[in-house]
């Protein structure tokens, strides 16, 4: 049974279960899945009741969704990128949710030498490296570069200070054609939700 508006159940509950929402007027944070954010992010996380994990948007190559800056700790200022190759399906159209690593294996073993390489001698190593383990092992299960980045993410929120909201991602809450024409318009804000400290 097709639905006739936005209010109305999937035509097969078995598609789709909508995820838990937290009561209205909780805050609100929307951000696509970052490979082991910055703490400017893991911050509007963190301050946020409800987490929208924006992955239905266009992949964009040189941003943080598939890379990170690594930081040595004698100088903080010398930097690397950390770039994880993905596989872009659809070109330059194709969304977070569908973009692909290219050579998951491989990457995860890079993976696995280089951030010890980098903070092996910080005090928390031991901590952060068992921490790591649900990451590196993703590479063996998934080569979706959004579920390494939101895992990333999530592992930092929760190893920096517990995440205390919920999440979702937005390919969870509308399909495409529920939100319009394209699968990047926008949708209204929610009934009495904030939205970085602002009433919608």
């Amino acid at each position: 049974m097709p639905r006739t508006n936005l209010s109305s159940a999937k035509a097969s509950p078995a598609a789709l279960s909508a995820p838990d929402l937290p009561p209205p007027g909780g805050l609100c944070a929307i951000h696509q899945p970052n490979l082991f954010p910055r703490l400017t992010t893991l911050a509007k996380l963190f301050a946020a009741d409800y987490w929208i994990v924006l992955d239905d948007v266009q992949f964009a190559r040189r941003d943080y969704q598939h890379r990170t800056r690594l930081a040595a700790l004698e100088d903080p200022q010398r930097r690397q990128w950390l770039t994880i190759p993905t596989h872009l399906p659809r070109g330059r159209q194709t969304p977070v949710c569908e973009a692909v690593i290219a050579a998951p294996a491989g990457w995860r073993r890079r993976l696995a030498q280089m951030l010890p390489h980098y903070y092996r001698a910080s005090l928390h190593w031991l901590a952060i490296g068992r921490a790591l383990a649900p990451v590196l092992d993703l590479f063996t299960t998934t080569d979706k570069t959004a579920e390494v980045a939101e895992t990333s993410t999530r592992l930092s929120l929760d190893f920096s200070a517990g995440l205390a909201g919920s999440s979702a991602a937005a390919t969870c809450l509308l399909g495409p054609a529920d939100r319009g024409d394209s699968p990047t318009s926008p949708m209204p804000p929610a009934p009495g939700a904030t939205y970085a400290g602002r009433a919608a």
